[in-house]
């Protein structure tokens, strides 16, 4: 199934460098926290359901196509409650139908203070290394050291602050380093 409503936005992101963004979707009475991501490949969709333990995390390949199922099953029946639908309800849930209602209310336009911090990625991504600290306060040159940048921060690297910085890292043999102290935080800068 196309996402059209992806293009027009990935074109608004990439006229002003924007490599994630972060818009809501209202479907009913429920409200989804979305985040797109760019910079890596695939393309990622995430779209958190706020007040709702789940999200829906999908892959968006070449030409804005997404398999329109909702995976795992435990997603798909977690969204149902939440919709409060079931099997003998009289309006029967399509994940088509779904999609497309979405694809509909996609932002036409990219804007800069919708850019998602990494705070707001971590909550969709609990799995990452020391996920309490999400403010970036650094760099630790592990060529000094004699050491290798972890899998784990490389992970975390590109999962919060995108492919650019992972691949800068990973080349360069830094790891990133976090803070849960959000006036420890500094902006990343990096040099190519």
């Amino acid at each position: 199934m196309k996402l059209d409503g992806l293009i027009t936005l990935y074109k608004s992101m990439k006229e002003q460098d924007i490599g994630r963004y972060k818009f809501r979707y209202q479907h009913n009475q429920l409200t989804f926290d979305c985040l797109f991501f760019i910079d890596i490949e695939p393309f990622e969709l995430v779209m958190g359901c706020i007040g709702h333990n789940f999200a829906i995390f999908l892959e968006v390949e070449k030409g804005f196509q997404i398999k329109p199922f909702i995976d795992p099953k435990a997603t798909f029946f977690a969204l149902l409650k939440a919709l409060k639908t079931t099997e003998q309800s009289d309006h029967q849930f399509n994940p088509v139908d779904f999609f497309e209602q979405f694809n509909q209310c996609i932002p036409k336009k990219a804007k800069p203070q919708n850019i998602p911090s990494p705070k707001d990625v971590i909550k969709y991504y609990p799995d990452i290394e020391e996920a309490d600290k999400v403010h970036f306060c650094g760099w630790l040159d592990n060529n000094k050291q004699g050491y290798n940048v972890t899998p784990d921060n490389l992970n975390k690297t590109r999962r919060l602050l995108g492919q650019r910085i992972y691949e800068f890292a990973k080349r360069r043999n830094q790891s990133t380093k976090w803070t849960h102290i959000e006036s420890k935080a500094i902006k990343v800068v990096i040099s190519d």
